[in-house]
């Protein structure tokens, strides 16, 4: 009769604990739902947009490839004439332009076979030819033709292109990036109102890339453009500054 009594007794408490965890467990999912559909009601409604803006400027510096190409029956030759003729055009950039010597670049220079091919003989060796390539950077843009006539006749026989561009991207990047974010700020409004909704404030911005695209000429190119500068004539695309710098945003907006 005891062990019955005690086998009653251990079914009554086990039951009653299954009973209590199963109330507990319950009321946590009863917790849990009403937090859901809290939230739920509470969720922002909000609206993405992309946007782009861009500046046009004037370029205020110009960067010249140009180089001095020598040639000689030998390497030394070709070499001693080139170091002999470059002499010049640092001369010219140097004390007659008074261009500091950090806005000389020297990006280039190498001393090559050359060879003459004829059916005969097949390939035979005409001599060597040296080539010094340099970069300038320059800002005094109403000048750059007069600079051009000078090198070329110190010596720089090559001009390898012009790069026309800016220095103050920084700081046009920043105009750029107001009228990305006026874009921005329009396309939302307009989708805003179109959901019978009105915009509450910015919740997240990501930018994109900034682009910046220089006025660029090839060597053709280059030569007739500073032909014209150093006639008086300057391109009009010069004058004007076709140069524009763009970016790009994402903006989230919180409606109500």
């Amino acid at each position: 009769m005891k062990k019955s009594a005690l086998q009653v007794l251990s079914v009554v408490l086990a039951a009653a604990v299954i009973g209590w965890f199963g109330f507990v467990k319950g009321e946590g999912n009863a917790v849990s739902a009403e937090t859901s559909a809290s939230a739920a009601q509470t969720a922002p409604y909000t609206v993405t947009v992309g946007a782009s803006g861009s500046v046009m400027v004037e370029p205020d510096v110009a960067y010249l490839r140009l180089a001095v190409e020598t040639r000689g029956s030998k390497a030394t030759e070709a070499q001693q004439a080139n170091a002999k003729q470059f002499a010049g055009v640092e001369k010219v950039l140097y004390e007659t332009f008074g261009i500091a010597k950090k806005d000389v670049t020297t990006t280039g220079f190498d001393v090559q076979p050359e060879y003459n091919y004829t059916e005969k003989d097949g390939r035979v060796l005409k001599g060597y030819i040296a080539v010094h390539s340099i970069q300038v950077t320059y800002r005094k843009l109403p000048d750059i033709g007069k600079l051009f006539d000078a090198l070329t006749e110190s010596g720089a026989n090559r001009l390898d292109g012009v790069q026309f561009s800016t220095e103050k991207k920084e700081q046009y990047e920043l105009e750029a990036l107001k009228k990305a974010m006026q874009n921005a700020a329009a396309k939302a409004g307009v989708l805003a109102t179109s959901a019978n909704r009105q915009l509450k404030g910015v919740t997240n911005i990501v930018q994109g890339e900034v682009s910046n695209n220089p006025v660029l000429y090839a060597r053709e190119q280059a030569k007739a453009v500073m032909a014209d500068m150093a006639a008086g004539s300057a391109p009009s695309s010069v004058q004007s500054g076709q140069i524009e710098i763009s970016t790009q945003v994402t903006v989230q907006y919180e409606m109500q």
